[in-house]
């Protein structure tokens, strides 16, 4: 892939990331879970993260799909994360 359809990518890619990363952080809020709080839910689990690396990977939305995964079943909020991001999304992409 050539450095003009890296930046192409990353560009389309940008709303899905900053949807994602809201999520989370919203997700949090509405069940009034910390980074800490969210580093031992996922420690029960056997994945171990810093409560300061997962601030950083939500803030940067830079994280891997599996810890994704186990973020939303840990926060219970599986039922609604893709349908309320694509939502975010798309609303993000309009605005452009």
């Amino acid at each position: 892939m050539d450095h003009k359809q890296s930046l192409e990518n990353h560009r389309a890619l940008t709303p899905y990331k900053q949807a994602i990363a809201r999520y989370v952080r919203a997700s949090m809020a509405l069940k009034n879970v910390r980074y800490n709080d969210l580093a031992d839910a996922l420690a029960q689990r056997g994945i171990t993260v810093t409560p300061e690396n997962l601030r950083s990977k939500v803030s940067k939305c830079m994280f891997s799909a599996d810890l994704f995964v186990a973020i939303i079943d840990v926060l219970g909020v599986e039922s609604s994360a893709v349908p309320d991001i694509l939502k975010q999304t798309q609303e993000l992409q309009n605005k452009d």
